[in-house]
Formats: C-alpha cells, structure tokens, sequence
C-alpha cells in the first residue's frame, strides 16, 4: 500500500474514533444507546419515564467560541482547546471563556429532562468535561445533524415566550454546520411564529448563519409587514458578517418607506460601516422628509469613528437649515469632548 495512502486512512480512522467517543462525564451513572428510530421518538421514550435525566450526543458544528485559557479550580486543561469543567447543574460553569475562535469541527448537544419536560437545552465543546451533578447520563451514538436540527425546531416552536428552553434550543440549532439550520431557522423566523419566536430566529439567522442566513433576511425584508419587525430586522442585518449586508442597511436606510425602519437602519449603519456610512447618513439629514429620521441620523454621525463624525457634525452645524437639526448638532458636539467640536462651540459662543 502506498505510504501516504496508508497515514490518510489511519488519520482518517483516528478522526471517527474521536468524534465518536464516550465524552467525559463525572458524578453520574452513564448509560450509551443508539438514538434508534429517530431522535424526537427516543426524547419522547425517556419523557414517558418522567425521571430527571441528561441526554447528549455530537453533531457538526460551525465555528464557535470556546474555552482555552486555565484559570479554574480544577487547574487542569486538555488539548482540545476546553479548560476546567462544565457544571451541568450548576449556576455556571468552571471554565474560562475567550473571544477565540475554533475551526468548523463538532459539538456536544445537551437535553435535560425532568418529570416528562425538556427543561434545559445547551451545547458544549467537543472534549470538555462535564460534571452531571448525580442525574443520570444517556449518551446517544448516531444522531444525524438534520435530525437534530428539526428536533430543536420543534422544541423552539412550542415553548412559551417565558420558557428558557426555546431559547437555548435556538441557539443551538444555530450551530449546526448544516443548511438545513438556515432552512428552519428562516421557517421560524416567518408567520404564523409568535412575534417573540420570529424576533429570536431572525436575530440567529444574522448572528450565525452568514451568507445563507443574510439571503433569509433579505427575504424577510421583503415580505414583512409589521413595522416592529421589520425595525429589528435593522439590526439582525447589521450583525451578519456578509460584506452585502452593509449594502442592505443602506437600502433599508435610502428608501425604506417606513420612518421607524430607516431610523433604525441609520443608527445600525453608522455602528457597522463607519466610512462607507457617512454619505448615508448625509443624505437622510439633508433629504429624508421625517424630523425623527433626520435626528437620528445626527445622532448617528456622533456614533461614528471622532475622525469622521465629528466634521460632519460642525458641517451640519454650520450649514443645516433646519434648526432642529442644527440644535441636536451642536448638543452631540458637546458630549463628544473633541478638541475640535470645543474649538468649534467656543467660536461660535464669541460671534
């Protein structure tokens, strides 16, 4: 056999075994199954038995935040990036978080039931240990991402505005390293969802999904009809990484008929595109027909980086016919405590 053929099939091997291992769980009875016929049905299987019980298995994952650095109690940390322990029942874990960024690799899905409910969902790194706190632990092998993910759909659907739960089940479907999370996430994310469902699902199709996810805004965009909404969606845009989703804010911020919508898109604009905002944000001060809209736009030039906003602002000042515009001007070149607006204030306080 060649040689190189023969490393590849042994790192490939190495690579099943791993992801496909036990995780390392203490204080708990743990127990490994097949999820059998489906996961919805075997979740279902252990309600029925109404005992407190953790269920876990692995999935693919999208790059995520992890723990690296060691400063916990149990000082020890593992090569996989995780450090300290997750505690299962607790308030919060022993873990260290960082803003680094792992590589698309895979991620534990945790499920706590308790007397027939799902009452906790969350997920974890691949190789952190975790700590069950005395409830018992079922490992399930062979669970597909695209069961998963229709499985933590459903649960988001019918958990109530005040119910944690869907929450977490959001989340962590917006982790899955497969289009079909996109998909549903987009599905919840439209009517007849509770507005509260939509607002959550829109917020992690910008957060998360990228490219794909930016695509479902856009649609929602479109299609929406409640003003609230689609002020939110304003903000869901300026969260997605997609270089088109500036473009969009843009749009939104041009020639949005509705004033609330391109009042949000301005202030979320100048928050994320600094530079490229500026003409924006003119424009609405000098053309946009709503007072609240021109003010917001004023305030948005105070958010920019001093050394674009705040010659904007004297320009505005100095220029502007309208004098509520002027007012909000001079107040943001006051708070901003630039050398330059004060310079500015103090020659006009000397004409």
């Amino acid at each position: 056999m060649n040689s190189h053929l023969a490393i590849a099939l042994v790192l490939s091997a190495s690579a099943v075994a791993f992801s496909g291992q036990q995780p390392r769980i203490s204080n708990t009875q743990l127990n490994t199954e097949p999820v059998g016929p489906g996961l919805s049905a075997t979740v279902t299987r252990f309600q029925h038995s109404n005992q407190q019980l953790w269920i876990g298995y692995e999935v693919p994952a999208l790059p995520r935040n992890h723990s690296s650095s060691c400063g916990d109690s149990y000082g020890s940390s593992s090569d996989d990036g995780c450090c300290g322990e997750v505690q299962l029942e607790g308030s919060r874990d022993n873990v260290t978080d960082t803003a680094q960024k792992t590589e698309p690799g895979r991620m534990y899905v945790l499920l706590r039931l308790d007397h027939g409910s799902v009452n906790k969902v969350r997920s974890t790194n691949v190789g952190c240990r975790m700590n069950a706190g005395g409830v018992p632990f079922t490992w399930l092998t062979g669970v597909q991402p695209e069961d998963s993910v229709h499985f933590l759909a459903q649960l988001a659907g019918q958990s109530t505005t005040e119910n944690r739960v869907g929450e977490g089940a959001l989340a962590t479907l917006a982790q899955h390293a497969t289009p079909v999370a996109t998909t549903e996430l987009a599905t919840l994310a439209s009517p007849p969802s509770s507005t509260r469902l939509r607002e959550k699902a829109a917020f992690w199709l910008g957060a998360e999904r990228g490219h794909e996810g930016l695509l479902a805004l856009e649609k929602l965009v479109r299609s929406e009809q409640d003003p609230k909404l689609r002020e939110k969606l304003a903000f869901d845009l300026s969260i997605n990484h997609d270089p088109a989703a500036t473009d969009d804010l843009l749009a939104l911020a041009k020639s949005d008929t509705n004033p609330g919508v391109r009042s949000q898109a301005i202030f979320w604009l100048a928050q994320k595109a600094g530079k490229k905002a500026g003409a924006a944000l003119t424009n609405a001060i000098e053309n946009d027909p709503d007072q609240q809209v021109k003010k917001k736009a004023v305030f948005a030039l105070s958010q920019l980086p001093k050394d674009e906003g705040i010659p904007q602002l004297i320009h505005v000042a100095q220029t502007n016919t309208n004098p509520a515009v002027r007012k909000d001007a001079f107040f943001w070149l006051g708070q901003s405590g630039d050398p330059r607006a004060l310079s500015y204030l103090e020659s006009v306080l000397k004409q």
